[in-house]
């Protein structure tokens, strides 16, 4: 016998550094010689899709520069230091260390500007690949040869530091986290009474992660952490022996594949930040951890048994059914 159930669960994840460590990022852009940004900085991209938010702020920051002529360097020793990739702080620090960086350019371009539009440096203004004041305009590739004239390095970086956490007193008391993001997730799926069987049907999810600077990227990131949330949900069952490991493979260490993927809608809900001038909030975890509850309350409300220990495979399943007819 199959039984539906739907569940319900919500998250506030704390993102970037807590509890007294500090939180800083730095990120360089540098004028190459064919004229095009290269932006360098040691926050690595592991998947997350980092390089493409980073050339999306770029763009906008710098009033329209093209995409297509803004590059990004892979971090390496050389490049200036970013923290790691971690706590869903990347966008939230490094975003915001770039966004000070393009003032900074900015900064330097209009100095050079100023003189050969015969302007105050504050009344010039970008747009794309120009800039312009008093109905006069000049390309950013004119202006990039005359500061290189001028003996100018076209090397500019900019640094970001988040607000200062501290660990909590004994009595509880403190200021350990300065960035939550939120989440909701509902959940409908299928319980098979008889063998125990627990499929996902339909996901929505909702999340507040602030601006999103990427949607189409920010979406798949919320999709497939929800489906990563799914295996310790439902799939992985890390076994130990004597303090080893027993399911070392794929076949009995289980993980989800795309047939076990349900339909996943994603709800952006933007509440800007007052972190930083971008308005980002971390989004990477908050879907893993919102998912799993939100499937064991599913699961009780399908059939009444209350699964307390994850993952809940279909031996767990039973026995929880069991337990709640005793």
């Amino acid at each position: 016998m199959k039984k539906r159930g739907i569940g319900f669960a919500c998250s506030a994840q704390g993102v970037n550094y807590h509890f007294g460590h500090e939180d800083v990022s730095n990120v360089e852009i540098q004028v190459q010689m064919d004229n095009t940004l290269l932006i360098r900085t040691a926050a690595s991209d592991i998947g997350q899709g980092l390089e493409a938010v980073l050339i999306n702020i770029t763009s906008i920051a710098l009033n329209g520069f093209p995409t297509d002529k803004i590059l990004w360097e892979g971090s390496n020793t050389t490049s200036p230091d970013a923290g790691g990739t971690g706590a869903s702080r990347q966008s939230t620090l490094t975003g915001n260390a770039l966004v000070q960086t393009c003032e900074n350019f900015k900064t330097l371009l209009r100095s050079v500007a100023s003189e050969q539009l015969d302007c105050h440096p504050d009344s010039i203004e970008f747009q794309g690949e120009h800039v312009s004041a008093n109905g006069k305009s000049i390309t950013l590739s004119h202006l990039f040869e005359k500061a290189r004239g001028m003996g100018l390095s076209l090397t500019v970086i900019g640094t970001f530091k988040a607000p200062m956490t501290t660990a909590l007193s004994e009595d509880g008391k403190g200021f350990p986290i300065n960035q939550f993001g939120y989440a909701a997730h509902i959940v409908e799926l299928e319980v098979d009474t008889i063998t125990g069987e627990v499929v996902v049907l339909k996901v929505d999810a909702f999340h507040d992660a602030g601006r999103i600077l990427n949607p189409i990227g920010a979406a798949g990131q919320v999709e497939g952490a929800t489906v990563m949330g799914m295996g310790f949900a439902l799939f992985e069952d890390y076994i130990l022996a004597e303090g080893k490991p027993v399911n070392v493979g794929f076949t009995n260490y289980l993980i989800p594949s795309l047939a076990d993927t349900p339909d996943i809608h994603v709800h952006f809900l933007s509440y800007p930040s007052p972190i930083g001038r971008l308005g980002v909030k971390g989004l990477a975890e908050a879907p893993t951890t919102t998912i799993a509850p939100a499937i064991a309350n599913a699961i009780f409300n399908a059939t009444g048994a209350r699964i307390t220990h994850l993952p809940a495979t279909p031996s767990r399943v039973l026995a929880g059914l069991t337990k709640q007819q005793e």
